[in-house]
Formats: structure tokens, C-alpha cells, sequence
């Protein structure tokens, strides 16, 4: 993962509950309206209620006359197929006879008569109701590309015409040519008529196909071009559409906007400095959820008030769409809340490794902040969601966040000594003894177990002598190499770098008596490290020579039998 961050974002989540409460929601219906709301309510009190029932008095006594004479044309009707016509035409003016005689009641009556329709039991039929919400939209695209299916039927008219037009001619061509050869009279005569009547054939699919032609003809000089046809679309549909659309987008915005207005004020009301607790994370939590799913719920209201069933079928369409995907990442968004809730296995305050750093949790919302203090830029922004499935521990009264400083000296496992230039979450820029720059990604050297020799160092080696000296090798020589050190590493590295010194006899080796040499330096003598180790053999070499103690080397010794 890089150092890059992005702001977290619960879309995925919010739109599932959009789609849910869609689905969930009996005020919104295909058509727009209440299935159990009295048509008479919307005219109650109007001053035209008396001008409605006259017109419907007149559509129901055309209605009743047209019923009438249907009757008398079915019983005059002696055969059985006019019979069965005439009955369905019929049954369909007494069903509107019946649906506009119960207008008429809800307009003269004023009263809700629902109580008084029988109760149909309907089994519920996604497959319809998807269709119903599909039909708007699919009109508008059919409007949308009715000139270019008409030119696509016509070139499928013209192509198989032209096929019949060229078996015909063929056919001709053919007929000519065994009239030419030598045949009987009667023979001679019915290739005649036979050629007339596919000569009559081929005139009357040239003549198809010149026409045909001349539609495609004229339908492609008419069209428009594509981009002046979409921008006529797009014209069009933001004249029709345009205020529907405008009202949807600024009633999501003006509720959008008051949550959050809401959030901002309980935030402002909150004691300066109160630690955020479970209640606050909640409301918040509550806030940024309503503020776009009720955003969403007052779009589709205005769609629905305003009736522009097509744009309330492509928000409601979008929203399954969205919670339909949304519901294979359902698990990570519940982690995702519960992070920002502070409940989850990441808390504030706590320890935490991102990155192969560790880091220390700041705040937990809609996106978390992490912070090492020892790092440059060592404040992280991002995404709470890309702290699910990490843990958190809480931090030691001593925790060390991170094993050095900018212009610490550290030597890491392979051995490389260095000086550090910067540190930040990324990587790590050393400045080795002769200058060269050297950059670790920050967990490539956490992984190396970097020494920082900053504060006080050890240097630790040792040195051998020749076993002739045995007799003063316990107690002479290590005093007089002690001495020696003592006397020459102030010059080296100073005297107030210098804190301890010991010469240990160590061990009685194979061909040598061996001596290990502890020298415990300040950190501000970190530059010399390297070279402490060789100038302590130098020194002590100089005192076997002034002592004329020998140096031994691995010997080979041959034995004869």
C-alpha cells in the first residue's frame, strides 16, 4: 500500500438502505399515488365539481346508448363469430359504464367508498411491477431512437426486395432464353405466359424497391447528424424535464444540506475539548446515513409529485443497482461502522502497525487519523475502511515509536553505519561515513533492527597473545593493555566521550590466550564507530611491541611417528 490516501465514503451502504426503503415503501407506486386514496378528495371543495359530473352525465349516456345498440346488434346477429364479438365489445363498454358510474358517486358523493369495493386478493408479481417501472424508460428510449429503427426496417425492406427483384429478373432472363430455342406451339405459348406473369412480377418489385429506395433515400438526407441529434435529445429532454429534474436535485441538496447543518450546530453545541463518546459517534453516524438517504427519499418525492415516472424509474433503478452490489461488501461495511462507532478491534488512543509502522490511533470517524510523532509527516489520513481486520493494542507507559530521530546515528543488521537525514512514513534516507545516500522503505528498515548509537554505544573485540607469555597473562598484561587504551582513546575520541574501558581475559584458545575489550563511548562519538574497533587492535598491537609480548597465528604442527 502506498502513502497515498483517500477520503472514506459509506455510498455503498447508504444506497442499500435507499433501495430497501424503495422497496419497503407503500406510498410510492408505480403510477405515483396511493392506491387507497379517494379520487374525490383531490376535488373536494371545487367550484367546477358541478361541471365534472354534467360531462360525466353525458360520457355515461353515450356509454349507456352505445351498450344498447350492441345488445340489439347481437341478438339481430345470426352468425356465431359476429355473436362472440359483438359480446366482448360489449363486456368492455359495461366495465367502463361501471368504473365511471363509481367516479360519478365519488364526485357527487365526496366520501371515501372504498369500504363498499369487494376486496380482491392480487398475488404479487415482481416480474410486473419491474415492468410497469421499465415501461416509461423504455418509451423514452424507443422516442429516443424511433428515426433510427425506421431506417434499419427500411434498409430490411430494401434488402429483401432487391432479393425478390433479382430472382425475378433472373427468372425473366431465363424464360427469354428457352424461347429463342425450337418448341412446340403449345410449349412456345405457355413460356409466354409464363414470362408476361414474371415480367408483370419483376415491374412490380422494381417498382417496390424504387420506392422503398427513395424513403431511405429521403429518411438519410432529413436525419440530422449525431452529435446534432443528441444535442436535439438533450435539448428536449431538459425542456420537458429540465424543472422535474432541477426540483430533484435541489430537494436532495436542501435536505443533503440541512442534516448536515444539523451535525454541524450539535457539534458546535458540544463542550469544547469533550472526548467523543459512543452517543456522539452514533448521532453523527445517524446524520451522515439521513443526510443521504433522506437526500435520495426527497428526490424521489419530487419525481413522484411532479409525475416524471421516467426519472423516478432511473433513481429507483440506480438505488437497486447500488444495494445489489453493495450487498457482497455488506460484512465489511457493518466492520466499517462499528470502527467508527470506536466499538470495534481498532480504538482510539491505541497502538496500531499500518504499513509494517506503528502508529498511534488519534480519532475514529469517517476517517481515521494516525500519527507517529518520531516520523516526519508521520500524520496519516485516510479511509476508516482500510482499517477492517487490523487490531489495535494499548500503548505501554514506555513505547518507543520508533527505533530512531532524524539525525540519530544507527547501524542496522547487514552492517550498514549511517547517519539519518529524514524519516517518514515512506522511507528512511541514511548518510553513510564517506557521504553516499542510502534509502530504506520504512519497513524494509524496521526489518533490518536498526542500533541507534545516539544516546551511548559499545564496542566490543578482542585480541590474542602467545601462550609463552602464560605466567603474566592473568593479571600483568591485561592491567598493561588497560592502560594503554586508557591512555590513547582520550585522544581519539575525547575524554568526555570515553565512559568505561575493560580488558577481560576471556578465554584459553587453541593457539592463543584471548582478551575481550568492552570500550563504552557517548553517542556523540557515533562518527567513529567504524574505525573504534581498529584503533583498538593498533593500540594494543603498539603495546605488545613495546612489551615484547607475541602475537600469535594458527599454526599447523607435524608429528613424526
Amino acid at each position: 500500500m502506498n502513502c497515498t490516501t483517500s477520503s472514506f465514503s459509506t455510498t455503498g451502504f447508504i444506497i442499500l438502505l435507499a433501495a430497501g426503503l424503495v422497496a419497503t415503501a407503500p406510498q410510492i407506486t408505480a403510477f405515483g399515488e396511493s392506491p387507497t386514496t379517494p379520487l374525490s378528495v383531490a376535488l373536494a371543495g371545487d367550484s367546477g365539481s358541478l361541471q365534472s359530473l354534467e360531462a360525466l352525465q353525458r360520457s355515461l349516456q353515450l356509454k349507456e346508448a352505445e351498450a344498447a345498440m350492441l345488445q340489439e346488434e347481437m341478438a339481430a346477429a345470426t352468425h356465431e363469430l359476429m355473436r362472440d364479438e359483438l359480446r366482448q365489445r360489449l363486456q368492455e363498454v359495461r366495465a367502463a359504464i361501471e368504473e365511471q358510474r363509481q367516479q360519478f358517486d365519488g364526485f357527487a358523493l365526496n366520501v371515501d367508498l372504498s369500504p363498499f369495493s369487494p376486496q380482491r386478493d392480487s398475488k404479487f408479481d415482481w416480474q410486473e411491477q419491474v415492468g410497469k417501472l421499465l415501461e416509461p424508460i423504455l418509451a423514452e428510449f424507443e422516442s429516443a431512437t424511433a428515426e433510427s429503427r425506421v431506417i434499419g426496417q427500411l434498409r430490411g425492406q430494401l434488402e429483401d426486395v432487391r432479393k425478390r427483384r433479382d430472382i425475378a429478373s433472373q427468372a425473366v432472363a431465363n424464360l427469354e432464353a428457352l424461347l429463342v430455342q425450337p418448341a412446340s406451339e403449345e410449349l412456345r405459348r405457355r413460356l409466354e405466359t409464363r414470362l408476361q406473369a414474371w415480367r408483370r412480377t419483376f415491374d412490380q418489385v422494381e417498382n417496390e424497391y424504387s420506392a422503398l429506395d427513395l424513403q431511405l433515400q429521403s429518411r438519410l438526407a432529413a436525419r440530422e447528424s449525431v452529435l446534432d441529434s443528441a444535442t436535439t435529445y438533450a435539448r428536449n429532454f431538459f425542456k420537458t424535464r429540465g424543472l422535474n429534474l432541477l426540483l430533484g436535485v435541489l430537494s436532495f441538496l436542501v435536505v443533503f444540506f440541512g442534516f448536515r447543518l444539523g451535525e454541524y450546530l450539535i457539534r458546535r453545541l458540544r463542550r469544547k475539548g469533550a472526548r467523543k463518546n459512543f452517543s456522539t459517534r452514533l448521532t453523527s453516524l445517524l446524520f451522515h446515513i439521513f443526510s443521504v438517504l433522506g437526500g435520495l427519499v426527497a428526490m424521489m418525492l419530487a419525481f413522484n409529485i411532479a409525475g416524471d415516472w421516467f426519472l423516478l424509474g432511473i433513481v429507483i433503478i440506480f438505488l437497486f443497482g447500488v444495494g445489489w452490489a453493495s450487498i457482497n461488501t455488506l460484512p465489511q461495511q457493518i466492520e466499517t461502522i462499528k470502527l467508527m462507532l470506536n466499538i470495534g478491534a481498532v480504538r482510539e488512543g491505541e497502538w496500531l502497525r499500518y504499513d509494517g509502522t506503528p502508529y498511534r490511533v488519534e480519532s475514529l470517524g469517517f476517517s481515521a487519523r494516525l500519527r507517529n510523532p518520531r516520523l516526519e509527516g508521520g500524520q496519516r489520513q485516510l479511509p476508516v475502511k482500510y482499517l477492517v481486520g487490523m487490531t489495535s493494542r494499548p500503548v505501554g507507559e514506555h513505547e518507543n515509536w520508533f527505533p530512531s530521530e532524524t539525525g540519530d546515528w544507527v547501524v542496522l543488521s547487514d552492517g550498514q553505519v549511517g547517519q539519518v537525514h529524514s524519516q517518514t512514513p515512506c522511507a528512511v534516507e541514511l548518510i553513510a561515513p564517506g557521504g553516499d545516500h542510502r534509502v530504506y522503505p520504512t519497513p524494509d528498515y524496521l526489518e533490518l533492527h536498526p542500533r541507534n548509537l545516539s544516546e551511548r554505544f559499545r564496542i566490543t573485540t578482542t585480541f590474542g597473545i602467545d601462550y609463552r607469555h602464560q605466567a603474566a597473562a592473568t593479571r600483568e598484561i591485561p592491567a598493561t593493555m588497560l592502560a594503554a587504551l586508557q591512555s590513547e582513546l582520550p585522544a581519539v575520541i575525547g575524554a568526555d566521550n570515553l565512559l568505561d574501558v575493560q580488558v577481560l581475559f576471556s578465554s584459553a584458545g587453541s593457539s592463543s590466550l584471548d582478551y575481550t575489550i568492552r570500550l563504552d563511548v557517548l553517542g556523540s562519538a557515533a562518527p567513529l564507530y567504524s574505525v573504534l574497533p581498529g584503533t583498538i587492535q593498533r593500540i594494543l598491537v603498539d603495546a605488545c611491541t613495546a612489551n615484547q609480548w607475541n602475537i600469535p597465528f594458527p599454526q599447523l604442527t607435524l608429528h613424526q611417528a
